[in-house]
């Protein structure tokens, strides 16, 4: 999360001093706010490390738009239709870049036939924030699966995969379970909003469809056993947030930076 002005006028200067490369995606809400003051994504790498590839962005509210229109069949200015594009439309974004490696890999007398691999998919995003809204955060992960599904199967299957992020969620949610467990549990709490309540839609699927094909697991969880005691230290709260995951089957982590202790 940074402030669109805070990236330009200083984070991006101070990276690239140190050797590093970045992009940046503000949030859609541009409209809010002073010029340079709406927060987005950014990310970064070593430049001796990697090249860019390829670099593009995702906006949560056209997904949204195109699952009301394209997919469920529904007139934006329909009451049903404005009542789905006001729920999910929260203005997130997600990153998404390929890059490979500066120093290519050999191929290795013991994978024969195997391809090296040397490039990897990083997606980061910043998913919405309000806790009430925990139906909102399961279907901007899904969704932002789909379409790394749809980016990486495009590329073929070899290509591995970091997604990194805010995901707002703790360790007992639904977005967690997805992520983690490939699946939500049909009664799980998130997937059971009360939509009956003043009106709010039911945004998401059978939660039989909420599924993604990727194998992941998540680098603190892996490196230290279980995943760190917070992530996110404030007044209101301490917590879990933030994650790293990776494709199991083409990556394994060996370090992670320590988080500091709360004290």
């Amino acid at each position: 999360e940074v402030q669109a002005d805070h990236y330009e006028n200083h984070l991006y200067a101070a990276l690239s001093d140190a050797g590093f490369e970045g992009v940046y995606k503000q949030k859609t809400r541009q409209s809010m706010g002073l010029a340079g003051k709406v927060d987005g994504c950014a990310l970064f790498w070593r430049r001796t490390k990697f090249h860019l590839v390829e670099s593009y962005s995702i906006e949560f509210n056209e997904l949204a738009q195109r699952q009301a229109t394209q997919v469920l069949g529904l007139m934006p200015r329909s009451e049903e239709g404005a009542a789905f594009l006001n729920r999910l439309s929260k203005d997130n974004v997600a990153q998404l870049v390929v890059l490979e490696l500066a120093q290519q890999q050999p191929s290795s007398r013991s994978n024969r036939g195997a391809e090296p691999i040397n490039q990897v998919c990083v997606a980061n995003t910043h998913l919405y924030s309000n806790k009430d809204f925990p139906d909102v955060k399961l279907w901007q992960t899904w969704q932002l699966l789909q379409e790394l599904e749809t980016f990486v199967m495009s590329r073929g299957s070899n290509l591995p995969l970091l997604i990194c992020g805010d995901f707002n969620s703790t360790p007992d949610t639904a977005v967690y379970d997805l992520l983690s467990r490939q699946s939500v549990h049909p009664s799980h709490p998130d997937v059971n909003v009360n939509t009956d309540n003043d009106g709010v839609p039911n945004i998401l699927p059978d939660p039989m469809n909420i599924t993604h094909s990727f194998s992941l697991g998540s680098v603190y969880q892996t490196i230290l056993g279980e995943e760190p005691r917070v992530t996110n230290f404030t007044t209101n709260f301490k917590g879990v947030l933030d994650y790293i995951w990776y494709s199991a089957l083409h990556l394994r982590p060996l370090s992670a930076a320590p988080v500091p202790p709360e004290d």
